[in-house]
């Protein structure tokens, strides 16, 4: 029976061991293997392996402290020894060793006190070495055994307290990265809460702004305080989103609505867009458009904010007196018929970039503005935004500049459809008339409520107004709006199940649900259109994307 035990023995070694690689070149393949892992269970996986590699013992456990016991992880032997099993730290041998801050190294386990007999009588074990790992602060142990008496050589001895630095050091680099990894976590989660509470006082003063702008217009001294006004809370929601949009961007929680568009199409609207901005710098914009679409999948909103973000940079960073801002969209066809590109350049004659900020430009929080005034403001997120949002549609940007005063220029590129088509200049734009429409504002704010219905009703709509999720279901059931406004952190009920209740019946089927709320994350906005919403706007509105917005559906709404 006993030759039949070594037999065993035997093979099981000569299976398990590489007789090719030297002990130290093992070692050094796992502390590069160890600097990589970013779990305990790699750690763990690695070393049980490792370690019996180095010792060419018969058995190893890796052992980690939890409190007063021993936790014995996992193990590599030719027979079974206590994995997942628990002992107090003073009853087991790696409690001796991390307790006492040294390796134990015994030949016969029969003649040791430190030995509990009991647990090893029913193992192949008859001689063993314990180190701890991380001496100064034992958190744990790594052992190795034998089958036969054994009197470990100081090159194994060696070899396993090495091992054993390595694999504190590892430890301790999981441990950081995990509490980063959740302070990350938690950062992105406080980023989202206080988008969602700065956008909650910014909507009503946006809303009664924009009332005020409909009733007073936009000429004289308090028509252009409006005008100022306005421009700052946009400003601000800006750089709300841009807050939301790095964060979603690093954890790849952006996706992509991708259509096909004319960018000649959408570089104009943009361009429109930025019309009073444009007029308020004193500058002026020279364009250099095709005469023929070019066709690309993309996601329009995305697109706008990127363009946006550029001709934004340009304008702030020109000098206002009469400079020139170069808008240029091109065409450049690809070999053979395929790889063709659209290129679109926004090039300003402004303060330029110092050529050692170009290589980091485009890195978060990176601030082209360094004065101590502070003058041109942002969060330093505009640019890793362009250029993340580039890259997700399959394309590059790329920043430019001759040096300080000598302006700059950014050109993304992009990939575009093979197909062009004449552009049709006779297409006609018909605004459809005007009518009134049934609307309910579900909204908590009652600030945010009011400046909502007063603005709506001044474009002649009924508005009703309910202020939890509970009252809004029933207020529907009973006004039957053909409009449904509905924010989504509501008391009792929130928006989501308001949107779900109503979805379920069949007197809403034609009924616009719009998610009007703080919380503009990109998990928000899906769980809100599978929620029964036909959009999600974020707070503030602008009264153009929400009149947009109704007038998607206003057909549908009007036909029943």
């Amino acid at each position: 029976m006993k030759n039949i035990l070594q037999t065993s023995i035997s093979q099981e070694q000569n299976s398990h061991h590489s007789h090719n690689i030297s002990p130290y070149n093992r070692l050094l393949s796992v502390v590069k293997d160890l600097a990589c892992v970013r779990t305990i269970e790699e750690i763990i996986e690695i070393v049980r392996l490792a370690a019996r590699d180095l010792t060419n013992a018969d058995g190893v456990t890796f052992v980690l402290r939890d409190g007063e016991c021993c936790h014995y992880v996992d193990e590599n032997a030719i027979g079974p020894l206590w994995k997942g099993m628990r002992f107090p730290l003073k009853s087991c041998i790696s409690g001796w060793a991390m307790l006492n801050k040294q390796a134990a190294v015994i030949e016969d386990i029969y003649q040791d006190a430190r030995i509990p007999l009991d647990a090893y009588k029913v193992t192949f074990v008859k001689s063993l070495v314990m180190v701890p790992i991380r001496v100064s602060d034992p958190l744990g142990a790594i052992g190795a055994y034998w089958s036969t008496p054994h009197r470990a050589t100081p090159e194994e001895i060696g070899l396993l307290e090495t091992l054993t630095d390595t694999t504190a050091v590892a430890i301790s680099n999981v441990q950081l990265f995990q509490k980063l990894t959740n302070q990350n976590a938690l950062k992105d989660k406080f980023i989202a809460m206080l988008a969602h509470e700065l956008r909650n006082p910014v909507a009503p003063i946006s809303n009664g702004v924009q009332l005020l702008k409909l009733k007073l217009g936009e000429t004289g001294a308090v028509g252009e305080t409006v005008l100022m006004m306005q421009h700052q809370i946009k400003h601000l929601s800006k750089l709300i989103d841009e807050l939301l949009d790095i964060s979603s961007i690093t954890y790849g929680k952006i996706s992509l609505n991708l259509e096909k568009f004319n960018l000649v199409d959408l570089v104009r609207q943009s361009l429109n867009a930025h019309a009073q901005a444009i007029k308020r710098s004193n500058l002026t914009v020279v364009e250099d458009l095709p005469n023929t679409p070019v066709w690309a999948y993309v996601d329009s909103t995305r697109f706008f904010q990127v363009f946006g973000n550029l001709l934004d940079n340009a304008l702030k960073f020109s000098k206002p007196d009469g400079m020139i801002i170069w808008v240029d969209l091109s065409f450049i066809p690809g070999e053979n018929g395929s790889g063709s590109v659209a290129v679109l350049s926004v090039k300003d004659s402004g303060i330029g970039i110092d050529p050692t900020m170009l290589p980091e430009l485009f890195e978060p929080f990176t601030q082209a503005d360094r004065s101590l005034d502070r003058s041109r403001g942002g969060l330093g997120l505009g640019l890793s935004v362009v250029k993340s949002l580039v890259e997700l549609h399959g394309g590059n940007v790329e920043a430019s500049s001759r040096g300080i005063n000598l302006g700059a220029e950014f050109k993304v590129t992009l990939p575009v459809c093979e197909e062009i088509t004449a552009l049709d200049n006779d297409l006609e734009i018909i605004e459809t008339a005007k009518k009134s429409l049934k609307i309910l504002v579900i909204e908590d704010n009652d600030d945010s409520a009011v400046s909502l219905k007063a603005v709506l009703e001044y474009f002649g709509h009924e508005v009703s107004i309910a202020k939890n999720g509970i009252s809004g279901v029933e207020t529907a059931r009973e006004f039957e709006p053909h409009v449904i406004i509905c924010d989504i952190g509501l008391p009792g009920m929130d928006g989501f199940a308001v949107a779900q209740e109503l979805s379920k019946d069949s007197k809403f089927s034609r009924s616009i649900l719009i998610a009007l709320t703080g919380y503009g994350g990109q998990e928000d906005k899906e769980l809100a259109l599978k929620s029964g919403f036909k959009c999600h706007l974020t707070k503030p509105v602008d009264f153009e994307i929400l009149t947009a917005e109704i007038d998607r559906y206003f057909d549908g709404v009007l036909s029943s």
